[in-house]
């Protein structure tokens, strides 16, 4: 895969503790400032856009969708056992 070009910059103005708190992250992720934050925004604008999906369905699909969200809910034994057995995380 091609790595894409970076031609073009984003400047913002932050304090010094948030620019400090910024790079020691970026220390432990071993990765350099300028590669974290990008991550970090990419990631949260990946989310923000998820939540705006939507989608469009024919009546005939629709009817169909709401349909199987009538229906009842199906037993699936290994996830019935698997929520009967106790937590890991119950003597923390």
């Amino acid at each position: 895969m091609a790595t894409p070009t970076r031609d073009e910059y984003l400047q913002m103005r932050i304090s010094a503790e948030a620019k400090d708190h910024l790079r020691e992250a970026a220390r432990a992720a071993e990765q350099d400032l300028s590669a974290f934050v990008l991550q970090a925004a990419k990631k949260a604008a990946d989310e923000v856009l998820a939540e705006r999906w939507t989608f469009q369905l024919s009546d005939e699909d629709y009817d169909s969708f709401l349909a199987q969200l009538d229906e009842p809910s199906r037993v699936l034994p290994g996830l019935r056992d698997l929520a009967a057995e106790p937590s890991p995380f119950a003597d923390r």
